[in-house]
């Protein structure tokens, strides 16, 4: 084994040192930068409030009601169901219980359940939590609901892995770099509505997106182009072609978009598409080790 002399290890280092930290700065320099630039070109792209969330509580017990005011003996959240309902997706109206029923639709007389279930938290009042109860099916903005029958719940921060993993229903594909970096996108396929596309952005552990309106997706085996974005009646449908498709398994025939699959110019059509008006409500993607993925509607100020 050779040693070095002392001597010519500390002329050696007096030399290399102040070279090493100038391209250490240098390069900090230019990743910051970058890091800068991309951050304004995420935000520039996908404009969407902060989360205004910072607590959230879970229902421990059944048949718990949800309040008008901090009061048990205020109104309570119903539900009405669409009368003589013979199919599978029956329409529902939630409001107080106060409030006079809408022809065609009668009570229903079960409480709702909301045990298991996230809020968030909005604000507090005595004994009662105030949480958000707004959703893409409930127009009630909030509630209150009693302190003693929720406890908090943790939240930690979304990764991109967490999105990507496989789900048969639920797919997600988040770039990560250039000018699109931290867009997500996000494909849910439902056997009554079918397949549905949304674009957010992933900011500090939380998806949010800008709920403008969904992308109605459909494979098109007749189609020319890969992909084409449609405009109909306010609606925007999404056709593309079998060979942007998901494989499908043996007998089955691909029913949904394989996002893996899109060039940087579909990736920047799609982009521009839900970019082009401002939301007036955005959906809030958090983590909850306890209870998985849950997202949460709120106004957009």
């Amino acid at each position: 084994m050779k040693v070095f002399n002392n001597k010519l290890l500390v002329v050696l280092w007096g030399v290399l040192i102040p070279a090493l930290t100038a391209n250490c700065s240098d390069k900090k320099t230019v990743e910051k930068a970058e890091t800068a630039e991309t951050t304004a070109n995420t935000e520039s792209v996908i404009k969407v409030s902060s989360p205004p969330f910072k607590k959230f509580v879970v229902v421990t017990v059944s048949d718990e009601g949800l309040f008008k005011k901090a009061d048990t003996n205020s109104p309570h959240l119903v539900r009405w169901i669409e009368s003589d309902c013979e199919s599978d997706y029956c329409e529902n109206i939630y409001q107080w219980s106060d409030q006079p029923g809408k022809q065609g639709f009668e009570i229903s007389t079960d409480i709702i359940d909301c045990e298991g279930r996230v809020f968030p938290v909005l604000g507090e009042e005595g004994k009662f939590y105030k949480v958000s109860t707004f959703t893409k099916w409930c127009d009630i903005e909030s509630a209150y609901i009693l302190k003693a029958n929720v406890e908090d719940i943790e939240c930690l921060p979304i990764k991109a892995d967490m999105l990507e993993a496989d789900d048969i229903y639920f797919k997600c594909r988040v770039m990560k770099d250039g000018k699109y970096n931290d867009i997500v996108f996000v494909d849910e396929y439902d056997e009554l509505e079918g397949e549905t596309l949304q674009v957010g952005v992933l900011n500090d552990g939380i998806v949010a997106i800008p709920l403008v309106y969904n992308i109605f997706c459909q494979i098109d085996s007749k189609l020319v182009e890969n992909l084409e974005i449609k405009e109909k009646e306010g609606f925007f449908y999404l056709y593309y072609s079998k060979s942007l498709a998901l494989t499908a398994e043996d007998g089955e025939e691909p029913h949904q978009l394989d996002l893996k699959k899109l060039s940087t110019e579909q990736i920047a059509r799609i982009v521009d598409t839900v970019t082009k008006k401002k939301p007036e409500y955005a959906e809030y993607m958090y983590h909850f080790p306890a209870q998985g993925l849950e997202s949460f509607v709120y106004k957009v100020e």
